[in-house]
Parts: structure tokens; C-alpha cells; sequence
């Protein structure tokens, strides 16, 4: 018997949306970071931060916040925001296929 109860397609309603409205907002959030990242060049270079690890950064706090947002009430379980002092730790990294 299969269980076709609304509760099962809400996950994969809301990952569809959270994907989509992702790659929108990658469209404006990677060449602002990655503008930014130009801008602060020297100190990053300082601290050994490339502009992967710093857009890898910013793509997991774009998740967070959405999911803390206008997905608030569908995420049960939502991302923590990940910390400034923190951006040398992050392994996520933005692809090209990221934003289709």
C-alpha cells in the first residue's frame, strides 16, 4: 500500500522552491561576492582565504537565511548561520552548475 498523504510531498515541494529561489539569488549574491572578495583582496590573501572558500561562505549563509526566512515555517530543521571569524573552516564550494 502506498501512503499518498500530503505530509510526503511537502520536503520535496520545499527543496524544489529553496533550489530555485537559490539560483536566483546566486545570480546577484556570486558576483557581488566575488566583487567584494577584489576589494578585500590583500587582507584575505593575508589570512589565506580564496574567493571559492569566500563565495562557498556566502552561498551556505544565503541557505541559512532563507531557510530562516520566508521558508521558516516549512524548514524544520533550518542551517546555523556560519560565524565571519569561521570563513577559513568552510569546505562548501560554489560550482558553475550551482545556479541552473
Amino acid at each position: 500500500m502506498v501512503d499518498s498523504s500530503p505530509k510526503l510531498k511537502w520536503p520535496l515541494i520545499t527543496g524544489t522552491l529553496l533550489v530555485l529561489v537559490r539560483g536566483i539569488l546566486l545570480w546577484v549574491v556570486v558576483p557581488l561576492g566575488a566583487a567584494v572578495w577584489l576589494i578585500f583582496w590583500p587582507y584575505w590573501h593575508f589570512k589565506k582565504i580564496g574567493v571559492r572558500q569566500l563565495l562557498g561562505w556566502v552561498d551556505l549563509n544565503l541557505v541559512a537565511a532563507l531557510q530562516r526566512s520566508i521558508f521558516r515555517p516549512v524548514c524544520f530543521n533550518p542551517l546555523s548561520m556560519i560565524n565571519w571569524r569561521d570563513i577559513g573552516e568552510v569546505t562548501h564550494r560554489v560550482t558553475i552548475l550551482d545556479p541552473l
